[in-house]
């Protein structure tokens, strides 16, 4: 794992240097810096760190102004901060953790091994997603051919009476299969994208645009604006796979 500190003052830094090569020294340092603008302004830094550990009240600016900037962000962030007053701010930016200065060394820890777990996951997610996204295929028939189509590729299906399975594709494209959405659910139970969000439906979550929770619920999708209502029965454990689903790609 590789961690990159921002602090404008060094004793902080260092305070962080020493706990960080004391409990976690697999844990590598690759840079620190007392302002934002040297992680901001290098895309092979943001690329490079797995976790940022990240002051608040800084002169001229906050890591408030960082998190806003990079909304996207591919690493975890731990701030560390001598004030309370931020911490429901801080988790409205999806930050892994918050410490207070004077770190204690057990809250230290704590928080690192929350991003041990988070990083650990999203590694496992990627790895998984990348093999299917190499290997797995759906075979198709369309006009007489023989089709095959990336999982990946796919964003829906919805199952038709007599056995049948209609597949629709973020590319517009859709395939009618002489196969049942169950056994499809089957054949696809260890994609991580790929939920049954009812009776009828499978979705692909990374096509999901939006999520109506009151009522009923529904999720929106983008390819073709579709929409798929949760039952009630189902709607809560959908949501929760759906939001496990996305907090672990965050």
């Amino acid at each position: 794992m590789k961690a990159y500190l921002i602090d404008d003052e060094q004793a902080n830094r260092e305070v962080l240097q020493i706990l960080i090569q004391k409990y976690y020294p697999e844990i590598t340092v690759i840079g620190e810096s007392d302002n934002l603008n040297t992680f901001l302004e290098s895309r092979q830094i943001q690329e490079n760190t797995d976790l940022l550990f990240l002051d608040i009240l800084m002169p001229d600016s906050t890591g408030f102004d960082l998190l806003n900037q990079l909304q996207k962000r591919t690493f975890e962030v731990i701030l560390v901060t001598g004030f309370e007053q931020f911490a429901l701010q801080a988790f409205e930016h999806s930050v892994i953790d918050y410490v207070l200065k004077p770190i204690d060394k057990d809250r230290f820890c704590s928080a690192i091994e929350k991003a041990k777990k988070r990083i650990s996951e999203k590694e496992l997610l990627h790895s998984m997603q990348k093999q299917w996204d190499d290997r797995s295929k759906i075979a198709v028939i369309k006009n007489k051919k023989t089709f095959y189509v990336n999982c990946s590729s796919v964003a829906y299906m919805v199952g038709q009476s007599g056995g049948y399975t209609t597949i629709f594709c973020k590319n517009g494209e859709s395939y009618l299969l002489s196969k049942s959405l169950s056994s499809l659910e089957s054949e696809c139970q260890d994609i991580p994208y790929f939920i049954r969000a009812s009776q009828s439906v499978i979705i692909n979550l990374d096509d999901i645009v939006s999520c109506d929770q009151g009522g009923s619920g529904y999720i929106g999708l983008k390819t073709n604006d579709f929409e798929v209502f949760l039952p009630r029965r189902k709607k809560r454990e959908v949501l929760q796979q759906v939001e496990a689903y996305l907090k672990s790609k965050s």
